[in-house]
């Protein structure tokens, strides 16, 4: 009996009668008390239920999720400047969220908050800077053209067979190899090669953790992290040993490949970063290392200079802060988690938009095929710098539209670590809260009446009446905004150029649908197939 009532409170007296919460709009509980609104999260398209709430109840929605947990979600400028930016501190992500962040993508710039977080973001920041980022972006053509050369000849085989209609392509799994390749090269200088060579041993392991993201398995994720000690426990070298073990339990088979996945990463990051420490001590004599512009080189050799002057100038005292070798690690497979599935998405989105608009796509291509030299081998090549990519002005207005349209993540969350007031709402200390970045990237009272739909030309500066068009929340805001915005967006570019020099995109079927799918990143759960043909 105590245990029914105290289900019963849990469930449905205290969110609806007695939480502070309670009279606040949103939907009604639903059909499942146990679950709440959580199945048409689970089920529905990445970001839409939150999108319709919003429509419905306004810029403050209160929603009954999992156990009568009451989440929030603010839309509204207000509420979240002050949830992101101006209280960052006192709204971090909370714990399940960063112990899944963190056994995906170590506890680096993702995971870490507060002070820490402070300390790690100013280490960094020197290595993101625009002159880096000029210097790093020839680094991406390698790959750029070796997708080039790939398409193109599995085109011409399939035209051998079926004429001249091209090829239908799984676009997504081509970028997704396409942004390992840059990412691995210039954030950590490794060859993945991953478009030449699945097996590589980051490609392979990595191919197979983003195998598991979906939204049913983060779900059982979180509530295998709700148990004291889980998070910590596959971690350790012994959840590796009986990783076997693990397998064969249906709850943790997932679990097993998350660990055995993690395991063989981190030995590539630790040799990556072995390779580093020891390249940076003989940096002195060495040209070609002090010529290393890929994020982990500049980081060693910033702390090694650091310490040369701390010991130089005898300084006395704690020390500057310095990222510790086990933190520059995490910071590998951050680079990986931040910075590759999201591109990839992002990439897949951006061609599915040309492919349905097919004005956009040959205004893009007049503006950036001139750019482009066409080699013996019949691809267009160039390597574009920094600036040229920052200068194209309709292929800013594009990759900016489509950022905005399929953020490639589409919500994230925070919790309340002390009781506050928000957007004119009392919110007591342990409220989570949904940061709707979808939900907020179209909304209409922001974008107008076709904020839903891709309209490229929004972007340019003579339909910006105030100078600066409205603010996405793609890379969120404030502290904890992504530090790699900058680097993400000129890759988007490069990418999206090249391509669209050499190929023309149509859907694969006149009735194709995009289908987002979103555990952290929004990726097309179909792969994002699109007929491919060359453009001559």
């Amino acid at each position: 009996g105590i245990i029914i009532a105290a289900v019963l409170y849990q469930l449905v007296f205290y969110p609806f009668y007695l939480s502070p919460l309670r009279l606040l709009p949103g939907p009604p509980l639903g059909p499942n008390l146990l679950i709440g609104r959580f199945g048409e999260i689970l089920n529905g398209e990445a970001g839409i239920p939150q999108r319709e709430w919003v429509k419905k109840y306004g810029k403050v929605v209160r929603v009954v999720g999992p156990l009568g947990i009451q989440r929030l979600i603010f839309s509204g400028a207000e509420g979240l400047q002050k949830i992101l930016v101006t209280n960052w501190i006192t709204n971090p992500r909370p714990t399940f969220m960063r112990e899944v962040l963190g056994l995906v993508a170590g506890w680096g710039l993702l995971t870490v908050t507060g002070n820490r977080h402070k300390q790690m973001r100013k280490a960094m920041n020197p290595a993101f800077s625009i002159p880096n980022l000029n210097a790093q972006t020839d680094m991406y053509y390698d790959a750029i053209d070796g997708l080039l050369e790939i398409m193109r000849s599995r085109i011409n085989e399939a035209e051998k067979t079926q004429g001249g209609e091209g090829r239908v392509e799984i676009m997504y799994e081509w970028m997704s190899k396409v942004t390992l390749d840059i990412i691995s090269l210039t954030a950590f200088g490794y060859k993945s090669d991953s478009l030449h060579n699945p097996h590589n041993e980051l490609a392979e392991a990595y191919e197979e953790l983003i195998s598991l993201q979906t939204g049913r398995n983060l779900a059982r994720f979180i509530a295998i992290l709700q148990i004291p000690g889980v998070s910590t426990f596959l971690g350790t070298e012994f959840a590796w040993r009986h990783r076997h073990i693990m397998g064969k339990l249906p709850l943790l088979a997932n679990a097993a490949v998350l660990v055995d996945t993690m395991h063989r990463i981190k030995a590539v990051s630790a040799s990556i970063l072995q390779q580093k420490l020891e390249e940076a001590e003989h940096a002195e004599n060495n040209e070609d290392t002090a010529a290393k512009k890929d994020i982990m080189s500049l980081l060693v050799r910033a702390r090694m200079a650091d310490q040369k002057v701390q010991k130089s100038e005898g300084r006395l005292g704690a020390p500057p802060y310095a990222m510790t070798d086990a933190e520059m690690m995490d910071q590998v497979l951050t680079f990986l988690g931040a910075g590759h599935e999201t591109t990839a998405s992002g990439l897949a989105w951006t061609l599915w938009l040309l492919a349905k608009d097919p004005a956009s796509q040959q205004k893009l291509r007049e503006e950036v095929t001139p750019l482009f030299k066409l080699s013996p081998d019949g691809i267009r090549k160039a390597r574009l710098g920094y600036r040229e990519l920052k200068d194209l002005e309709w292929l800013d207005c594009v990759v900016q539209e489509s950022l905005r349209l399929y953020p490639p993540v589409p919500m994230t969350f925070r919790q309340a670590s002390t009781t506050d007031y928000i957007d004119g709402v009392l919110v007591p200390k342990g409220t989570l809260y949904y940061i709707p970045i979808r939900v907020v990237n179209t909304l209409k009272d922001v974008w107008g009446e076709d904020a839903e739909e891709f309209n490229p030309s929004r972007w340019l500066p003579e339909n910006n009446k105030s100078g600066t068009p409205p603010s996405t929340l793609t890379f969120l805001a404030g502290p904890h905004a992504c530090i790699g915005k900058t680097m993400a967006i000129i890759e988007m570019k490069a990418v999206i150029a090249a391509l669209v020099a050499n190929f023309d995109f149509a859907p694969s079927s006149v009735d194709q649908k995009p289908d987002p799918t979103a555990a952290v990143t929004m990726k097309p759960r179909d792969g994002m197939p699109l007929r491919v043909k060359k453009h001559i």
